[in-house]
């Protein structure tokens, strides 16, 4: 029955709930059925134990009043100021449009922020959030060299590093999640907008990488590692072989290394290192309070090159420092990887 109950319990999260529900709510009904079974059962008590069973019963019915209240709140709290939300397997997505200080419409998978865009039409293709000027990311793109750029981007989020495109680029989105790319598309227009030829490969960005035929990229961007779920097949040696198939001999890799919850950043080195590959760890911190810059996020990213052309250009040199060493942390393989041991 422990066994049924798990399965049917799995079942109900990964397939029922997702079909049924357009947020997390599943934990607050089932917090109120569980409280309202126990009143029931409480209900028959044995006549001997009726004044112990009436306090139990009165207690429980407090309890279940606290949850109710409780989970309302949370609920509540979790819709405020929502435009959309969405729920597939992968998660819920949802957007709100923030006003103070600048207009700003952000997408937000889970509780982490997946970019967003300044809502004036002016600014509208103008880089914010993780991808500002002054981070790896646009470090990276000043720094490349003039002419037509191919570039891939493993985690679509609200396609806000597409403010990077130009005329003549071709850029490409891995995006596991259909509802964020449904987001993206319906409540941003970085894709409507971009002056590039985009494409967006639906399905796990490792996958597709390695069912598709070299692509040549001049940057690789790994951005998946933002969320509270780290998917660490794209951390692993064989992952980092086959970015280096993709790109040209030439081209970057960077990856967003900005997370709460673990420290990616000596593993990416570890990874470059046994590859023979450079790096260069780019830390932001913007603090402005005021104009589109308030939207401007602290981020740590890492690039990852074959050489030290673009690594050394002035605009990254000039702010970026040896990404963290750990001489107590194996390189993750297909094989093997602690999360525990990255904690922060």
């Amino acid at each position: 029955m422990m066994s049924l109950g798990g399965a049917l319990g799995a079942l109900a999260v990964a397939i029922g709930a997702p079909l049924a529900l357009s947020g997390y709510y599943e934990m607050q009904i089932g917090l109120v059925v569980i409280a309202a079974i126990a009143i029931a059962l409480l209900w028959k008590t044995p006549l001997a134990a009726r004044a112990l069973g009436f306090a139990v019963r009165a207690l429980g019915a407090g309890v279940l009043a606290l949850v109710c209240w409780f989970n309302w709140e949370n609920v509540r709290a979790y819709r405020e100021g929502v435009r959309v939300m969405e729920r597939d397997f992968y998660g819920v997505v949802r957007t709100k449009d923030r006003t103070e200080v600048f207009p700003m419409r952000i997408m937000l998978h889970g509780p982490i922020n997946h970019g967003g865009q300044l809502l004036d039409p002016e600014y509208s293709m103008t880089p914010s959030t993780y991808f500002g000027p002054t981070s790896g990311y646009g470090r990276v793109f000043g720094s490349l060299p003039p002419g037509p750029r191919k570039v891939g981007v493993i985690g679509l989020g609200a396609g806000a590093l597409s403010a990077y495109a130009r005329a003549g680029d071709e850029w490409v989105f891995y995006e596991i999640a259909p509802a964020v790319v449904k987001i993206a598309k319906q409540e941003f227009t970085f894709l409507k907008q971009s002056p590039a030829k985009t494409e967006i490969v639906l399905g796990d960005g490792r996958l597709a990488l390695e069912r598709e035929a070299p692509r040549r990229y001049d940057v690789l961007a790994v951005d998946a590692f933002s969320g509270d779920s780290i998917p660490m097949h794209l951390l692993t040696r064989e992952a980092m072989a086959l970015y280096l198939k993709h790109i040209k001999p030439d081209g970057v890799i960077v990856f967003q290394a900005t997370n709460r919850f673990v420290d990616i950043v000596p593993v990416i080195r570890r990874l470059a290192d046994d590859a023979g590959l450079s790096t260069a760890h780019v830390s932001d911190s913007p603090s402005e309070t005021e104009g589109p810059e308030y939207w401007l996020s602290s981020t740590v990213q890492v690039i990852v090159s074959r050489n030290r052309k673009l690594p050394q250009a002035p605009r990254i040199t000039e702010v970026a420092t040896p990404a963290a060493q750990r001489a107590d942390l194996p390189a993750f393989t297909d094989d093997y990887y602690n999360l525990i041991r990255i904690l922060k």
